[in-house]
């Protein structure tokens, strides 16, 4: 992967928001190797608006759209429910502020995926869930450019209801649901938020680092002006 430099705009950016963010996201974060995940919204948007240059698009589902095996969100996302079976019920549609979906591991009941794909590549996603169930609906993304990383939803944000949020380390164009089992698991989310920027961003801070960043942030500008003197 080609490395990738900071401005000096960008880094005093980049380490001004991290001072405001820092409390924010100590208590809210986890990390993995390929991407770091949120379980608060607050949290999130300061880390995603830490990047230089990134704009935020959140589907808030204020206007009704029917079910259909594939729909066209508000947000300009394409979400699209495997076949067979036929959507049935609302699957797959708008009502009352909220995306209503369903999935099935054996599909008798609804469909075993349901892929969003968003209308140009993003570095972040996030969504407020809504009776979700512990080991069932998951979340496949290819958040490192490496292959498929996938979390269980529930599980992640520690509840039927919450935020969870991911900053990849690399751009990624779509999303999956799917389940664990061969039940049928009903959800829904109330609002949906997508980040893209015109570049791959920088990888989101180790939550143990945030803290050094902060301080050695100035050091780094010093160093890098020296240097092209």
């Amino acid at each position: 992967m080609e490395k990738q430099s900071l401005s000096k705009a960008r880094l005093k950016s980049f380490s001004l928001a991290t001072v405001f963010t820092t409390t924010l996201v100590l208590s809210s974060v986890s990390s993995a190797e390929a991407f770091t995940i949120f379980t608060n919204r607050t949290a999130w948007q300061a880390a995603v608006d830490a990047i230089a240059g990134s704009v935020t698009t959140t589907d808030t589902f204020s206007n009704n759209i029917a079910s259909a095996q594939t729909i066209t969100l508000d947000s300009g996302i394409v979400s699209a429910n495997s076949f067979p079976p036929a959507v049935a019920f609302e699957d797959n549609s708008v009502s009352g502020g909220l995306f209503l979906n369903s999935t099935d591991g054996d599909a008798s009941s609804a469909s075993t995926t349901i892929t969003w794909t968003f209308p140009s590549p993003v570095f972040a996603f996030g969504a407020d869930f809504l009776n979700t169930n512990p080991n069932q609906l998951n979340l496949t993304g290819n958040f490192d450019g490496t292959g498929n990383q996938t979390l269980l939803v529930n599980n992640s944000i520690g509840g039927a209801n919450g935020f969870l949020g991911i900053i990849g380390n690399a751009n990624f164009r779509s999303i999956v649901f799917g389940t664990n089992t061969n039940d049928l698991d009903i959800f829904q989310i109330d609002s949906a938020s997508f980040a893209s920027v015109a570049s791959v961003p920088v990888a989101v801070p180790e939550p143990g680092m945030i803290t050094g960043l902060v301080f050695l942030g100035s050091g780094l500008v010093v160093r890098r002006l020296a240097k092209r003197r």
